[in-house]
């Protein structure tokens, strides 16, 4: 015990690190519940206003309406960025596929003008 002590009171980066690991690893566990919890809370809410809604459409009660109309235009929301990010990083491919070409064009033409 007293040469783990001793070396870490000699290296204090490994402590930082080992304690850095022990957050990382709590904080993982941690979310992953929540992700978990927050998964099954939106399955109880979806089967709620299912039932709600085809019970009677026209009843259908206010704060549920509007929690599916917030849900909509989130989804609508993400949908969108992620349409915009596909297409951002398909131009973003298609560019660094012709880069390798563009940068030997570059070079030969520089060894030209240097007269190699």
């Amino acid at each position: 015990m007293d040469a783990i002590t001793g070396y870490i009171s000699a290296h204090p980066g490994v402590l930082i690190m080992i304690i850095v690991f022990i957050i990382i690893l709590i904080l993982h566990f941690v979310f992953k519940s929540l992700i978990k919890l927050a998964l099954i809370l939106l399955l109880i809410l979806l089967a709620v206003s299912g039932y709600y809604y085809f019970k009677d459409p026209n009843k259908m009660p206010e704060k549920i309406e509007k929690s599916i109309n917030m849900m909509k235009s989130g989804v609508n929301e993400i949908v969108d960025k992620s349409k915009g990010f596909f297409k951002d990083t398909k131009e973003l491919y298609k560019e660094s596929k012709e880069l390798p070409g563009d940068f030997n064009k570059m070079l030969k033409d520089s060894d030209k003008k240097a007269g190699k």
